[in-house]
């Protein structure tokens, strides 16, 4: 059977059908016209006319279901067809072939349909967290799917070996019209497929992630491993809000590290993944270990309120100057100088770990995160979280603005 689908969608899809279906309606034409009763001017021009006549239809839709109506035929049949006219058998039979080729085209499309939206199972052993990626690109080449397919739903569960215990992915291809699910039952890949009937289908959401991108990032990105873990979760939203800033962390597009954020500033929407190690406390009963979520794409929002509990240090160590922003007095200066650092892109250095530098100009807040700068070189800056130390690039002019304000 799957080799007649795979038929059906060749012969539609490389207009093979089309070539057949309107060489054979040409061909009854003429041969419809050398049986015509008597010579009429324009005959053949006619036989078209009536051809498209009996085609012609009207489309409505009800609950998103198309009702097609052959308004053209059951004109001829009800207003033209018991008129006198010359060659009417052989218009009365263009007619009906006009009729005949809406509905044999109405059945191609939906035997099209059965073929092209079928139920499919991929026999694809050793389905792990290693291999998903490269298994969903085999899974998008054999439905055809196009290069970017916008992720809707994602949640997989996989053990210390990283198998794949359960996987529930949920993809939009608009430019092949598919709503596609991929899951796993008895071992094997099974893919659902359905056609995006009516734009009302189409899931919009301000931060779209391809599926490509998102099965990239979670390949990548390092997810810490836990001795009491059982079982891992992975899941992707479209829309995270209100979630715990000190449990999130961005992902770098560019090389899949990850940062911390800023603290103190409020995540008002954000798009990425939720890790959550699971421990099995009985059976059938899971507890959390940890979750942390890991943002591809987020909007953040700060006010000076976020900012009275904060001291913010800032040292030059050339000129032994040491200001401290604490007070009631500072808040719109701690918010003014929060904002400037939450809105800069800071990219991690990927040349070599030991830079030959040292900072001269710190800014530090009371939650142990220290970030120094570096006069001899203004576009790399040092990292301090605990006893982690990394260094970034950071905008040649940070220093400068940081600067001001230990030359009050």
């Amino acid at each position: 059977m799957e080799y007649i689908y795979k038929f059906i969608e060749f012969a539609e899809e490389s207009g093979m059908i089309n070539l057949i279906f309107w060489g054979a309606i040409i061909a009854y034409l003429i041969h419809i016209y050398y049986k015509k009763e008597e010579n009429e001017k324009y005959l053949a021009l006619k036989l078209v006319g009536f051809f498209i006549l009996g085609g012609f239809r009207l489309e409505f839709a009800f609950n998103w279901y198309p009702i097609i109506i052959p308004a053209g035929f059951l004109l001829y049949w009800f207003l033209l067809k018991n008129k006198e006219r010359p060659n009417s058998i052989i218009k009365k039979k263009a007619t009906i072939l006009g009729v005949l080729m809406l509905y044999s085209t109405i059945l191609s499309n939906v035997i099209y349909d059965v073929a092209e939206y079928r139920d499919i199972k991929f026999d694809i052993k050793n389905i792990s967290m290693d291999t998903l990626k490269e298994d969903y690109e085999k899974i998008k080449n054999e439905l055809g799917l196009s290069l970017d397919t916008d992720i809707l739903n994602f949640e997989v569960k996989y053990d210390n070996n990283k198998k794949i215990k359960l996987l529930d992915m949920y993809i939009e291809d608009k430019v092949n019209n598919k709503l596609v699910s991929i899951g796993i039952y008895n071992g094997d890949y099974s893919v659902k497929q359905s056609k995006i009937s009516n734009k009302g289908q189409i899931v919009e959401h301000e931060f779209n992630t391809t599926t490509e991108e998102l099965l990239e990032t979670i390949d990548n990105i390092e997810l810490k491993k836990y001795d009491k873990a059982d079982i891992y979760t992975i899941k992707y939203e479209n829309d995270l809000s209100y979630i715990e800033n000190k449990k999130a962390y961005i992902v770098n597009s560019s090389n899949y590290l990850t940062d911390k954020l800023y603290p103190n500033s409020d995540i008002i929407k954000a798009s990425g993944i939720m890790y959550i190690p699971m421990e099995k406390v009985s059976e059938g009963s899971w507890s959390n270990i940890d979750y942390k979520y890991y943002l591809t794409n987020y909007e953040i929002f700060s006010n000076e309120e976020n900012y009275e509990d904060v001291e913010i240090t800032i040292e030059n160590i050339n000129n032994n100057k040491r200001v401290l922003i604490d007070d009631i007095y500072d808040i719109y200066e701690k918010h003014k100088l929060m904002e400037e650092l939450n809105s800069i892109h800071i990219t991690r250095w990927n040349g070599e770990s030991d830079v030959d530098l040292e900072p001269d100009l710190f800014i530090k807040d009371n939650d142990g995160n220290r970030l120094g700068l570096c006069s001899k070189d203004k576009g790399l800056a040092r990292r301090d979280i605990g006893e982690t130390s990394v260094w970034y690039i950071v905008p040649s002019d940070l220093y400068d603005k940081i600067n001001i304000y230990t030359m009050k």
